[in-house]
């Protein structure tokens, strides 16, 4: 079959593949016409992972975005979430519901977990994480409904995901609340065990161990000081009289002498010249007694103040031996003291950094149990919808067209091709097989015709 014939057969058979056509455009009509309106209505949330923490202060961190995106999806599909929308819409609440579910599974499932699967058949969510955004739509035949539900969907996912965040922090709180109470007694017991030793041991911390340690080297230090000027002391008195160093370099005494030394001059000179008897012998003999006297009383002072020095010296080392004597003996008395008070003090010092640590952590527990958001928002808000997102008018009148179009053009290939005509010389040499020996122009009258007649061409 040549396609000549091919498409003179479409074009003969017009009226059959024109009904065909429209029986199939009358179809999808109905189809349309027939089909449930279904609306979406969309929310979209967006999840701000560099969003700093409210509690520690430290800046969000853009690792993992796309896992974190993907788990924030499913949360919003999650039973807790749809639950959440049931009580807040109060669909758990309708008797009608409850019917349903005792006529659908006969009481065998939850009622609150059927109610939250049926709520969520009609959710769709779709994760972004290049801009991190979840979109969630809701699909219901009430375009009121749709929007209601995205909105319902979209407010409990962000109030279930602040609960998710305060909620352990509140336990966590309460628990630290009683573990404060423990670290609190443990830290006074502490102190008490050292505030008794040092009392008892007349001790106050590690540190007057370490003075005691001091003055017992400045003991040493003045001991010997004390000796060598003891030593020194003793020295000079033993050499007695007028020999002593002191009393040769005394003033007093080096006048004394010289005024001495020039009387009993005078005194010699008077006793040749005026006698033993002389009344100015006798004034100046007085004299001369009486520096000699004072002489002997300077040197008698001079050598009383070095014994009283000697004495006092070797005293105060006796003194400060004494002292020194009692600081070691106070010293090795303490040293066995020193270990068992560091342990104590280490002990009072890691049971307060305990204490300080839980009060922190709860401080924060605390905190963070009172934040009033986190890091999600809402983006839009779900309007209601005005087309219908199902059934696709457009697109079902596109597909009847064109399954309407195949199906007429090939009902007459496939009639022409059971039932073949004759429709020109080439069709019919195809067909017999028989040589074209000439052609002949057939007037033929035509019923309805009143003008001349139709002609036509015979091939024999």
């Amino acid at each position: 079959m040549q396609l000549a014939d091919l498409i003179r057969a479409v074009l003969v058979r017009w009226k059959l593949e024109a009904a065909i056509f429209m029986g199939v455009l009358a179809l999808a009509i109905i189809w349309i016409v027939a089909s449930p309106r279904t609306y979406i209505a969309t929310a979209s949330m967006l999840i701000d992972s560099r969003a700093p923490d409210p509690v520690s202060s430290d800046s969000g961190t853009s690792k993992g975005e796309g896992s974190v995106i993907a788990t924030e999806a499913r949360i919003i599909q999650s039973e807790a979430i749809a639950a959440r929308v049931a009580e807040k819409l109060g669909i758990d609440k309708d008797p009608a519901m409850k019917e349903r579910w005792m006529s659908d599974t006969g009481g065998a499932q939850t009622f609150n977990g059927w109610v939250a699967r049926r709520v969520l058949a009609g959710l769709g969510v779709s994760a972004d994480s290049a801009d991190n955004i979840i979109t969630l739509g809701y699909k219901s035949s009430d375009p009121q409904k749709a929007a209601s539900m995205a909105n319902a969907f979209a407010d409990a996912y962000v109030d279930v995901r602040l609960r998710m965040s305060t909620d352990p922090a509140k336990t966590y709180a309460d628990w630290f609340e009683k573990r404060i109470a423990e670290v609190r007694a443990k830290l006074i017991a502490s102190q008490e065990a050292l505030s008794d030793f040092q009392r008892a041991r007349g001790i106050i911390s590690t540190g007057s161990i370490d003075a005691e340690s001091t003055r017992l080297g400045e003991l040493s230090s003045q001991l010997s000081n004390a000796e060598a000027q003891a030593a020194d002391a003793r020295s000079r008195a033993s050499v007695g009289g007028a020999a002593m160093p002191e009393v040769q370099t005394s003033g007093v005494i080096q006048g004394l002498r010289s005024q001495i030394a020039a009387k009993s001059a005078a005194v010699q000179q008077m006793r040749g010249e005026l006698g033993s008897s002389h009344p100015e012998m006798l004034a100046a003999q007085a004299e001369l007694a009486q520096l000699q006297a004072s002489l002997a009383s300077e040197t008698a002072k001079t050598t009383g103040m070095l014994s009283a020095s000697s004495a006092a010296s070797s005293s105060r080392e006796g003194q400060i031996r004494g002292l020194l004597s009692s600081q070691r003996g106070r010293m090795l008395a303490q040293a066995a003291d020193r270990s068992k008070l560091e342990v104590l003090e280490s002990d009072t010092a890691s049971a307060r950094r305990e204490y300080d640590s839980v009060t922190q952590q709860l401080a924060s527990m605390r905190l963070r149990s009172t934040v009033p958001a986190t890091n999600i928002r809402q983006l839009d808000r779900a309007e209601v919808p005005l087309l219908p997102d199902s059934p696709n008018v457009v697109l079902r009148l596109l597909l009847a067209i064109v399954f309407g179009l195949m199906l007429a053009l090939t009902t007459a290939v496939a009639l022409e091709w059971r039932r073949p005509r004759i429709r020109n010389v080439a069709s019919l040499v195809h067909l017999t097989g028989a040589p074209v020996l000439g052609t002949a122009q057939i007037r033929r009258a035509l019923p309805h015709m009143t003008g001349p007649q139709s002609t036509g061409e015979a091939t024999t």
